[in-house]
């Protein structure tokens, strides 16, 4: 298997990169740049164009088409850990899916569920479980097909930088234009994964470095917040890669900022001399998903834990539809009738047409049938929205008829706490004295709780801006919805 030759590709919003792997080293490799519109936040736009592109590169490479395992900058995605009873392993994946439709804030009908586990005890076993939202999923493979690329395996590409660093413990940055990650590996397995999108037009490289500085301080704060006993070493390292990380100023701004030893990633694999590694470190961890990690490791053997899932595995499969039985039936009867009065060739002619007719009619149905189901999605995201704008629409004025009851002038000051506040968020209460606002809410993640911090203090208009505190199991009792279970509350002071 280790002599077969593995092609990895990668797919940005700026660019597409192809490269080739054959018993264990690097054979050939190549880029394209994409225009700007075709691939956002992890979504294939024009399947059709970002196709035709790709068949482009494969043909000037002279790259075959074959086992190509593919990744996607800037994909959506939700994992968690999950602890389940000792069970046989043909109950794992009903057991998975229960778990983790109280743990995931999305519908597992939105997601293609995959997982791997983990750790073994004598009465459970841990998971990791990765959730991918299936329309990105979707346009990735229709546009795998129009580039006549057949599917094979797609990881994500945090997971896939994880394994080329293949550390135990370190800080992984991806520095690519229009999208930051940033991995933290603890204990030999990633536990945080983080993307950040840079801010557009008329920010600098320097602006975007404190964004992704800023980030990453309350990353780790996070990480060692949730780990007191195990807090990240001060001599992790802080390993570099992506297509900004060869920019000699962004490095030196960022060693100027970090505590942490700043170096370039280099991959556990024997590498040409030209190759230039940061541009093709995630398409090394895609190759690295079948070449064994120890083998090709300096020094020691690493204590590194790969988490090696196939997005396409498993859930994708099952939305494959098949013709039906009566249609098949019909077809057998008509085929054999015709066979009693038709020569051969004219009978293989009739029957491939009605085979078409068929296949052809079951395309229609079933292409109306996914545009129903996703009308009435829509409207029920709509409705929704609609419903939580209304609500906290009525929460802030209520909190300003109550603020401007005590005859205070704090009109202006709470406005800029309500606009600044995300919109998937929302209050449970906002406390206003004489030099202090404390808001309380829920959120669906840390990060936006971090998000809304940053927001303010970027006013300029609050002396101090901290999170009180940050709480990941909003309610747990008997009578919690899923819902209620899924984010996080918080608390935030803002001194006036």
């Amino acid at each position: 298997m280790f002599d077969r030759t593995y092609v990895t590709l990668n797919i940005s919003s700026t660019s597409v990169r192809l490269l080739s792997v054959k018993g264990g080293k690097v054979g050939q490799w190549g880029s394209v740049p994409l225009p700007p519109g075709l691939v956002k936040d992890g979504l294939i736009l024009k399947p059709k164009v970002v196709g035709a592109v790709i068949s482009a590169l494969f043909k000037s490479t002279e790259i075959p088409k074959t086992r190509v395992i593919t990744s996607l900058t800037g994909l959506s995605f939700i994992h968690r850990v999950l602890s389940l009873p000792r069970i046989e392993s043909d109950s794992q994946q009903e057991a998975i899916q229960r778990a983790a439709r109280k743990e995931m804030p999305l519908s597992l009908e939105e997601l293609y569920l995959c997982g791997q586990a983990i750790s073994e005890g004598p009465d459970e076993t841990d998971f990791f479980v990765l959730g991918v939202p299936r329309n990105l999923i979707d346009a990735l493979v229709q546009t795998l097909g129009e580039a006549g690329v057949q599917p094979y395996l797609v990881d994500l590409n945090p997971l896939a930088l994880a394994r080329a660093a293949n550390r135990e413990e370190a800080i992984i940055m991806a520095l690519e234009p229009g999208c930051f990650d940033i991995i933290v590996v603890a204990d030999g397995m990633p536990t945080i994964m983080h993307t950040i999108t840079p801010r557009g037009e008329g920010a600098t490289l320097e602006d975007n470095i404190r964004l992704l500085v800023g980030e990453l301080s309350k990353t780790v704060e996070f990480y060692n917040s949730n780990h007191p006993q195990n807090h990240l070493s001060p001599t992790a390292p802080l390993l570099l890669t992506g297509e900004l990380s060869v920019d000699t100023t962004a490095r030196e701004l960022i060693s100027a900022e970090i505590r942490y030893p700043v170096e370039l990633l280099m991959p556990p694999l024997e590498l040409p001399p030209d190759l230039p590694a940061a541009l093709f470190a995630t398409n090394i961890g895609l190759a690295l998903k079948k070449l064994p990690l120890k083998s090709f490791a300096k020094g020691e053997a690493t204590l590194y834990r790969d988490i090696n899932l196939n997005i396409l595995s498993g859930e994708y499969g099952i939305r494959t539809r098949w013709i039906k039985l009566p249609h098949i039936l019909l077809s057998l009867v008509v085929v054999a009738g015709l066979g009693l009065l038709l020569p051969m060739d004219q009978l293989r002619s009739q029957a491939a047409a009605e085979i078409t007719r068929l296949q052809t009619a079951l395309t229609g149905v079933s292409q109306e049938l996914e545009q129903a189901v996703l009308l009435v999605e829509e409207a029920e995201q709509i409705e929704d929205t609609i419903d939580k704008m209304v609500a906290n629409a009525e929460t802030t004025k209520q909190e300003h008829q109550y603020v401007l009851s005590k005859g205070g002038d704090f009109a202006h000051n709470l406005k800029l706490v309500t606009n600044a506040f995300p919109a998937k968020a929302y209050f449970t209460s906002v406390e206003v004295g004489t030099d202090q606002i404390t808001v309380v809410g829920e959120a669906d993640s840390p990060f936006m709780v971090v998000d809304y911090v940053m927001a303010l203090e970027a006013l300029g208009k609050f002396p101090e801006v901290r999170i009180v505190w940050i709480d990941e199991s909003k309610s747990t009792g008997d009578d919690t919805t899923e819902a209620e279970r899924a984010g996080v509350s918080f608390k935030v002071f803002v001194s006036r």
